[in-house]
């Protein structure tokens, strides 16, 4: 299998652990679970007269064109009919088949939406009908399904929405067969951009079909556009700007420019952190391989000579520099350079050792010709002119064995290359071989072929990884076997030396142990004499010592005794002179305290006097000045006004005169100074002008400085109060602080001296104490050792006798315990088969075979039993509908559940009212109008709290919801009793059902009284109670005239029908049974409102 394959296989590996993620998801596993409910449930259900599982076009097209029988597969073993053959369960094979199409459409379509395949394909054909999911779903819905309106809508509630719609863009054939051509619709270019830059909303901005020249340009500028964004320049080598209209028009130089500007701007097959992870480990690889070869030459770990170290490539693109790096870092392992991308390259032997580096297998090291023209030397061109013809001839010959050398190089990769796949064909020899390569060619197919090489290096790698391994535990465990055979080897010998040894030491030791032995007793013998006499000296010296010792003791009793008395009495003395001088030392330092802070506390109320007296006269200065300053202000500002009225009135008779005489001379010469008057009328205006600026001027000027003499004023003022209280705070401050500073003093030097006197006091108890503690430690120390040898003794015998005790109790409770579970098991075991035989003998004798069939019956329902069939499950499942899905049929299915789950099990009660579903089922109520539908769901609701009503733990909930017996009243009022039609068979069992609910919730003292207190609420009652009397009265005279009308026509006398017994009230209590018929309930709508009254005591 070649690599292409391999690689092939890996990503459908890879896009089946991506379906199956998709497939398992939380969502998915839900949203199937749900789906299966709904088919099960049937309410989605195949047409009868559709045979969805023989329709062989719908089984073509779902397993992708090819025809299974039915036969074959494992799908008819579960569906078949046990003995008739060739006959199916038809309904529960069209389920089967209808679950696992609408599943495989709906994973399709959100698979497509994910976009799982990286190159996006259509997902229907391109002569297909149907071109969006959620027409296919309605016609197959419109054909097959029963009773289903609009399939998607449904399956959006089951979280399983469908929303692909495949457009003429998706069916676009993006593949480029003329660059001159495919290019100028620009669609190709974008669709490039999106690639690149995995931004898939710009195919919504191109304009398609691309049939004029200016939707062409628009779809080239998107592209263009994003190269901008990502700073690519759109130059030529020409310096010529790039431009939408030379792609369109099909300009060939500038799309080619175009195109390898997004090549060397969009490297994505390029990853930086794998290429530098890369070339570290080439690098350490090389060390290694030199390290070893360094120790294989016993050189040690000597550092080999230094190469001669050549300048790094650089260019602007960092991925770029990196694959010359890579390159470098592969071929140190053959001593090569590569110092450009291409001459280095035009011999192709890089090539064939970058490919045999990582697959030797497909390129041997052998097979490289390493004769070209990069690594022999043409001869120098001044030796020509003496060269024969000859000579000439055996040169080109050898030129042409170079040149053909280098091209079997370039074959040699191009075969490689094949088997590898991934990589394009983009070199040739003859375009490398013997030129200079284009330098953007090889940068290119270098980074197809590091890109590929390196996809390929985790595989190989691992297999060598794992050989090397192998290949370690081998010789690892090789060694470890000719350890275990020298060890044992050398134990034998040594062995057999250490048996000789020690024969030889065994004889020499009884020699000397005789002679050690005989020593040994006359040693013993002299010891003991020695002891004898030792210790007759020292019972004798030790006698004498007690006694010594006991006169010693008496006397240094009493001289303690006298020394501590007289000690005792000079402390005494000391500690009351010291206690009189801190008494007089304290009285003097408190004294002088307290009249420091008395003359201090004077001088501030003196400072606080004069400094109050000092304030009060300078306010009142101040207020004077201020008086006499806004006097002669406001003097100053009335003169000032009365003037500049005077002024102005001046002028005014002024110009008046001057108005009157130039009137007067312009009668006489009116037209000689016609000029002259218009130039002194135009100077008295400017003079008047700037007399009243100059005048307004000043008068601003005045009131200015009158203004800011007040605030001056008023400014020092509130400065000067600020400034008050801050000294006055500062001295408050000041006064506190010195006095604690004091205080502190005080209070440092008191408790220095005390802790000297306690100190020195502490000093001498503690020195007394401790030479008396000393001696009794020494007579403790003796007393406790021997104590403990005692103690020790003691206790060892103890516990020796213990243990030995402890000891054959356990085995004795260890035995015992064997053999009583023996015997339980033999008893249990007996017990077991009397049961059966019992059972065996009772079946026998008292088994009919209507008991036998019932019991295999219950076996086998109890075998096939699910887990979503419990009542328990059920029950979640039908509240989550309840109180999830707005469907009609989804929450009539759910009170069926419901109510079955509240009659049967008082938990599904409780569960219930926990959810909160009592509130959504009045709702439900109120949301009803007297359609069938919706009185079947106001039945349901009202038998589910009947079951709730019934359970004294329930019963509360059901009362408490917000307008409970309101709801009900509504009720009654609205379906009273119609004979005559089905509907009203209907209203009238919600009516006797409603009574009995409310005859249930009143049973309580409290609550009747707080229906009593309804608005209304009696009133209501009492009407229906009448409505339903004059009804009952009316249909009892019509059966009457009935029976008569029957008994004319029909010749016979009319016979009183015989009073049948009124059934009882049934009772209030649960009755948890499982059959309906034990159901307890009212059927005449009078005596069920009749029992409504009597509860709230309503006199009718």
């Amino acid at each position: 299998m070649s690599f292409s394959t391999y690689t092939a296989k890996r990503k459908l590996n890879r896009l089946r652990r991506s379906a199956c993620q998709l497939f398992t998801s939380e969502a998915m596993v839900k949203a199937i679970q749900r789906l299966e409910l709904e088919v099960e449930a049937k309410r989605l259900l195949v047409r009868k007269d559709r045979h969805l599982w023989k329709d062989i076009g719908e089984r073509q097209k779902t397993i992708y064109g090819e025809l299974i029988s039915l036969e074959s597969n494992n799908i008819a073993a579960e569906f078949r009919h046990p003995k008739v053959p060739h006959l199916y369960k038809m309904e529960a094979l069209s389920r089967y088949t209808l679950k696992k199409l609408l599943l495989l459409v709906c994973f399709l379509d959100k698979a497509k939406e994910s976009r799982l395949i990286e190159h996006d394909p259509c997902l229907f054909c391109m002569d297909a009908e149907f071109k969006t999911s959620k027409d296919l779903l309605l016609a197959f819905s419109r054909d097959f399904l029963s009773g289903e309106g609009i399939l998607p809508r449904h399956l959006g509630y089951l979280g399983l929405p469908v929303s692909h719609a495949q457009t003429p863009l998706d069916e676009f054939n993006f593949a480029v067969n003329n660059l001159a051509v495919d290019l100028r619709c620009g669609i190709r270019l974008v669709r490039v951009m999106e690639l690149f830059s995995q931004d898939w909303n710009l195919s919504r901005r191109l304009r398609m079909p691309a049939i004029s020249r200016l939707q062409k340009v628009h779809n080239v500028d998107i592209a263009l556009q994003v190269l901008k964004t990502k700073g690519v320049d759109l130059k030529d080598e020409h310096g010529s700007v790039i431009e939408a209209r030379d792609i369109v028009d099909g300009h060939r130089e500038k799309t080619l420019s175009l195109l390898w500007k997004i090549i060397f701007a969009f490297q994505v097959i390029l990853n930086e952190e794998e290429l530098r992870e890369e070339i570290g480990f080439l690098k350490r690889t090389l060390r290694t391989k030199q390290s070893l070869a360094a120790l294989r030459a016993d050189r040690g770990l000597r550092q080999n000579a230094a190469k001669p170290s050549c300048a790094p490539y650089e260019h602007s693109s960092t991925k770029i520099t990196l694959l010359m790096d890579w390159v470098n870092a592969v071929c140190d392992f053959y001593n090569l350079r590569a110092e450009n991308f291409t001459v280095s390259f035009s011999d192709g032997r890089i090539l064939c050792y970058l490919i045999h580096h990582y697959h030797p297998s497909h390129l041997p090291e052998e097979a490289v010709s390493h004769c070209t023209t990069q690594t022999v030397e043409s001869s120098d061109s001044d030796d020509s002119f003496d060269s024969t013809l000859e000579a000439q001839n055996v040169h080109l010959r050898y030129v042409e064995q170079l040149l053909e050398n280098e091209k079997n190089n370039f074959r040699l990769v191009n075969s490689a290359v094949a088997f590898l796949g991934g990589v394009p064909a983009m070199i040739t020899p003859s375009d490398m071989s013997n030129t200079i390569p284009s330098e953007k060619v090889v940068m290119s197919y270098l980074s197809f072929l590091c890109s590929r090489l390196l996809d390929l290096r985790n595989e190989t790698r691992a297999a060598r990884v794992i050989q090397g391994a192998w290949r370690k535990y081998r010789l690892k465990k090789d060694y470890q076997d000719l350890r275990q055979a020298t060890i044992k080897i050398q134990a034998a010998y040594r062995g057999f030396r250490v048996r000789d040894d020690l024969k030889k030491r065994n004889s020499a030791a009884t020699v000397i142990q005789a002679l050690f032995r005989m020593h040994k007793v006359r040693m013993a013998y002299l010891a003991t004499k020695c002891a004898a006499i030792i210790v007759q000296e020292r019972y004798r010296a030790k006698r004498l010592r007690d006694q010594q010792m006991q006169r010693y003791r008496a006397m240094k009793a009493a001289a303690i005794v006298i020394q501590a008395a007289y000690r005792g009495h000079r402390v005494r003395l000391q500690v009351a002179q010291m206690h009189r001088a801190a008494t007089v030392i304290q009285r003097r330092f408190v004294t002088m305290q307290y009249r420091k802070r008395f003359l201090a506390m004077k001088a501030a109320a003196l400072l606080c006097q004069r400094r109050y007296r000092a304030v009060a006269l300078a306010r009142k200065e101040h207020k004077k000045y201020i008086l006499k300053l806004q006097h002669h202000s406001a003097i100053v500002i009335q003169s000032a006004f009365r003037g500049h009225a005077v002024r102005k009135q001046v002028a005014k008779m002024g110009c008046a005169s001057v108005i009157i005489q130039r009137w007067f001379r312009a009668s006489v010469k009116r037209d000689m100074e016609r000029q002259k008057f218009v130039q002194m009328k135009s100077a008295a205006i400017t003079i008047q002008a700037a007399y009243r600026g100059h005048t307004a001027r000043e008068l601003l000027k005045k009131q200015h400085k009158a203004a800011t003499v007040i605030q001056t004023v008023f400014r020092k003022h509130a400065a000067n109060r600020h400034y008050l209280a801050l000294k006055t705070a500062t001295i408050i401050i000041q006064h506190k602080y010195r006095a604690k500073i004091l205080a502190q003093k005080a209070k440092r030097e008191y408790n220095a001296l005390r802790h000297s006197a306690v100190t020195i006091q502490a000093m001498w108890r503690g020195r007394a104490d401790r030479k008396r503690l000393e001696k009794l430690h020494q007579c403790a120390t003796l007393i406790q050792s021997h104590y403990r040898r005692h103690t020790a003794q003691t206790e060892y015998r103890s516990r020796k006798a213990a243990a030995v005790v402890i000891q054959h109790h356990f085995r004795a409770y260890k035995a015992g315990k064997m053999m009583r579970t023996a015997y339980l098991q033999e008893k249990a075991a007996a017990a077991t088969l009397q049961a059966l035989w019992r059972g065996h003998r009772s079946r026998r004798l008292n088994d009919n075979p209507k008991v036998v069939k019932v019991r295999q019956r219950l076996r086998q329902v109890s075998a096939g039993a699910r887990e979503e069939d419990k009542l328990c499950n059920k029950t979640s499942s039908a509240l989550d509908y309840l109180l999830r899905y707005k469907h009609f049929s989804c929450i009539l299915e759910a009170l069926k559940n419901l109510e079955t789950a509240t009659r049967l099990s008082p938990e599904c009660c409780e569960r219930l009212v926990e959810s909160g579903a009592t509130l959504v089922i009045f709702t439900l109520i109120r949301s009803c109008n007297r359609s069938v539908p919706c009185m079947d769901v106001i039945t349901y609701s009202i038998q589910i709290l009947l079951n709730l009503s019934k359970y004294h733990k329930t019963i509360e909930s059901v009362f408490t919801v917000e307008n409970s017996v309101e709801t009900l009243l509504d009720l009654l009022q609205r379906y009273r009793e119609k004979a005559g039609d089905k509907v009203a068979e209907k209203g009238g069992s919600i009516f006797t059902k409603a009574c009995f609910l409310l005859a249930l919730l009143l049973q309580d003292q409290h609550r009747a009284l707080e229906v009593r207190k309804l608005p209304k609420a009696l009133d209501k009652i009492s009407s229906i109670y009448r409505l339903t009397v004059r009804k009952h009265k009316m249909d009892a005279e019509r059966t009457v005239i009935k029976q008569k009308m029957n008994a004319s026509i029909n010749g016979s006398f009319l016979v009183q029908s015989t009073p049948r017994k009124s059934r009882p009230v049934p009772k209030f209590a649960p009755d948890w049974v499982l059959r309906k018929d034990k159901l307890k309930d009212i059927v005449d709508p009078l005596r069920a409102i009749q029992m409504v009254a009597d509860t709230l005591a309503i006199v009718l």
